[in-house]
């Protein structure tokens, strides 16, 4: 079928009922009117799925085996918790209109008539159901399938953007005729147009049915549907009851052009974000960005921000300004790779321009700086093929030529001369001297800024974090030569001032799937003991390599999930880049793969919840006065309820909370404790940061510990937000 056949809104249904209806039987176009008679943005309020159950086949084999799996896969990396439950247990188990059940087709098949009968009941009552592949349920349903047929790419209802392509071509079946309701196409086949997936109300209920097997490729759930989790929350309308707030991610204003930093907090916040790493060369641009209305925007939010520093790119301005202090390649050119624009921090000249100018833009209230890719090499992916790569080879300034030259009795341009005796190819132990060159220059202009940092921190009375985000070299040693790095050296670093070490697994690792980040994750964790770390992931375009064992060209739904998951498995921390390249629809829903380790039951009287780290639990309504664990309980704002980690009861009083009362709104910390009341609110607190506290109210007085404290606080309408120094702390807010 034509490209233009499956439009990405309802605008054109007209044009898609016509050319269906030239190429298809009546049935079909009929069905094709009616899988857009009831659009999708046209949804319900989500619900809470408060319990979800996996029908489970203990004796599946092979591709049914892995499909299981990856449903299992995909719900857990979700927060949704599944319990296997086998067929023959089915009918013992009650089910209602807070049940999500999952039946991947081997599991259905082995349901009996009665047990299929009584599914069949609680989705008119109310159950959320998916299932797959041919099985009685799909009969029951009244649902028909068309001959297998091959498919190589697919449309996504609801994330019509993308182009998921299945590179292995598998002929699978389609849905050919449905029973006389309006149901809602969700993924069909590009070439042909044939529905692959559908949405049917039955009674109350709903049911997601794909009739081929949802992944029997990867068992990751990222095989063939890897936006599965956007089917569940915006289709079934099923949604986790628990989210965190706890996640970095890289911000690039370039990206962002026109976009107030007002609503750009705003939205991060809702995205889980915790701490924004913003790229800090655009101080350079005429006028420069406003990074102090960013900073403010997002403390407002309850949101953390730290300069990001690319040195030896210090700003485009930078390199406009000062062409006498550019980097050079070893064809003598100035080094310009993609966006970085290279200077030669060796040269003390151009050193000492550029901490002036960082001095100046360290006095806003930053909260940390992270020192990323420090290497004069600019970590470009092309540096990574060393001298055979001239254009991409740095370190050939005058002022590097003559200090090279002064150690080693040559010049280093004349390894890339054939005629030479130190011709690279020929005497590999000058290249050696110079790669060590190279390394000690890194190492000694790295540490002279995080002196300078250390000496600024100290000198304005700062709590920030320190961090210096290096290109993983565990599995490939060549690294330490080609972009100059040296492990030793970083960690005797990170010792002397106190740095948190940052990891990003380099480009020759993205193809492989999100699992790789536990491999990295235990190296880590093993080479820095109990020193806190945390991984860079770079969700962005992968090349075709990747599309064999994928089906995106970049990392979306599940997988995007799984990065979380497997990259904070040893640290509990993990940074995007970027916040703009993650999908919006991801982003929406990570906040529940966030909290996807903590559980919470719910029973009549109210909730029980067990979680490693603060979470907050959704749709408790936020007037109806609330018992934590039998106390008095003020930690809410309109999303949620706040809950410290630990288990813990949530029960309601039952009576209205008085609404004069102060509540803790948001933090950006670990709660341990609160008691509040309508003129004081006591906020007990642990972290590794500076915690970003925001409460009910404009304080009038604050004490840390006891001690009167003249912190900072913002505010937003009626929300006070304070920006606490890190530790175990107890803080008081009083009103007057």
């Amino acid at each position: 079928m034509p490209e233009n056949v499956w439009p990405p809104s309802l605008s054109n249904e007209l044009l898609i009922i016509v050319l269906v209806y030239q190429k298809y039987p009546i049935r079909l176009a009929l069905f094709t009117c009616l899988a857009f008679a009831l659009p999708l943005s046209a949804q319900l309020t989500t619900n809470d799925a408060a319990r979800t159950i996996l029908l489970w086949d203990n004796h599946a084999t092979r591709s049914d085996s892995v499909n299981q799996q990856a449903f299992e896969t995909t719900l857990e990396s979700m927060g949704f918790h599944p319990a296997r439950l086998l067929p023959g247990q089915l009918l013992t188990t009650p089910l209602d209109s807070s049940t999500l059940l999952v039946a991947p087709r081997s599991a259905a098949r082995v349901c009996t008539p009665a047990e299929v009968t009584y599914i069949l009941r609680n989705l008119r009552d109310g159950l959320s159901l998916i299932t797959d592949g041919e099985n009685p349920l799909r009969k029951a349903l009244g649902l028909r399938l068309g001959d297998p047929a091959r498919v190589s790419g697919i449309r996504d209802r609801f994330r019509p953007e993308l182009r998921p392509f299945w590179s292995d071509n598998p002929s699978v079946p389609w849905i050919a005729g449905v029973p006389p309701r309006a149901p809602n196409v969700v993924y069909t086949d590009r070439g042909t147009g044939h529905p692959l997936a559908i949405l049917v109300q039955v009674g109350k209920g709903r049911c997601l049915y794909l009739a081929p097997l949802f992944d029997p490729k990867s068992g990751r759930g990222y095989g063939r549907f890897a936006t599965l989790p956007d089917a569940i929350v915006k289709g079934l309308r099923r949604i986790p009851l628990l989210f965190r707030r706890a996640a970095d991610a890289y911000f690039d204003a370039g990206y962002r052009a026109g976009q107030s930093p007002d609503s750009l907090a705003a939205t991060w916040r809702q995205w889980g974000i915790r701490i924004v790493h913003a790229a800090a060369w655009y101080t350079y641009n005429d006028p420069p960005y406003d990074y102090k209305a960013l900073v403010d925007a997002c403390h407002r939010n309850g949101i953390l921000v730290y300069a990001w520093l690319e040195w030896p790119y210090i700003g485009k301005g930078f390199w406009d300004k000062h062409p006498e202090w550019r980097q050079k390649n070893a064809l003598l050119k100035d080094a310009q790779f993609d966006f970085l624009y290279l200077m030669d921090l060796r040269n003390p000249d151009c050193m000492d321009r550029a901490l002036t100018d960082l001095d100046s833009l360290l006095t806003l209230d930053w909260d940390g700086v992270d020192v990323a890719e420090f290497t004069l090499t600019g970590a470009g992916s092309h540096g990574l093929a060393g001298p055979a790569r001239p254009d991409w080879f740095t370190g050939f300034t005058d002022y590097c030529r003559k200090e090279f030259k002064r150690e080693q009795g040559f010049d280093p341009v004349e390894l890339f001369n054939r005629e030479s005796l130190h011709y690279w190819k020929i005497d590999s132990a000058g290249l050696k001297a110079f790669y060590r060159y190279r390394i000690q220059v890194n190492a000694s202009t790295q540490n002279r800024l995080f002196n300078e940092l250390d000496r600024i921190n100290k000198a304005q009375k700062r709590s920030w974090e320190l961090i210096l985000t290096i290109v993983d070299n565990s599995l490939h040693p060549e690294f330490n030569d080609l972009l100059g790095f040296d492990m030793n050296r970083s960690l005797s670093l990170l010792k002397e001032f106190d740095v948190t070490l940052e990891i990003e697994d380099p480009y020759l690792e993205w193809m492989k799937p999100p699992e790789r980040y536990i491999a990295t994750g235990e190296y880590y964790r093993k080479l820095l003991g109990d020193r806190p770390f945390l991984i860079d992931v770079n969700v962005v375009p992968m090349k075709p390599d990747r599309w064999k064992d994928f089906s995106t060209s970049q990392p979306v739904g599940t997988e995007v999930f799984q990065y979380w998951k497997h990259a904070t498995a040893h640290n509990g921390r993990a940074c995007f880049y970027c916040e703009s390249s993650v999908a919006e629809q991801d982003w929406e829903l990570m906040p529940y793969a966030m909290a996807a380790r903590a559980t919470a039951i719910r029973d009549s009287s109210g909730w029980s919840v067990d979680a490693p780290s603060t979470v907050i639990l959704r749709s408790v309504p936020d007037n109806g006065g609330l018992l934590l664990d039998d106390q008095p309980w003020s930690a809410y704002d309109g999303s949620g309820v706040i809950i410290p980690a630990g288990s813990h009861t949530l029960r309601r009083t039952g009576m209205k909370d008085d609404p004069r009362a102060i509540r803790l709104v948001s933090t950006s910390g670990e709660l341990l404790n609160l008691r509040s009341s309508r003129k004081e609110c006591v906020v007990e607190y642990v972290s590794p940061l500076r915690c970003v506290l925001s409460l009910s109210c404009r304080p009038a007085r604050v004490s840390v510990d006891g001690v009167k404290a003249p912190l900072l606080f913002l505010m937003k309408g009626e929300i006070g937000t304070i920006i606490a120094p890190p530790g175990r702390h107890t803080i008081v807010v009083s009103t007057e």
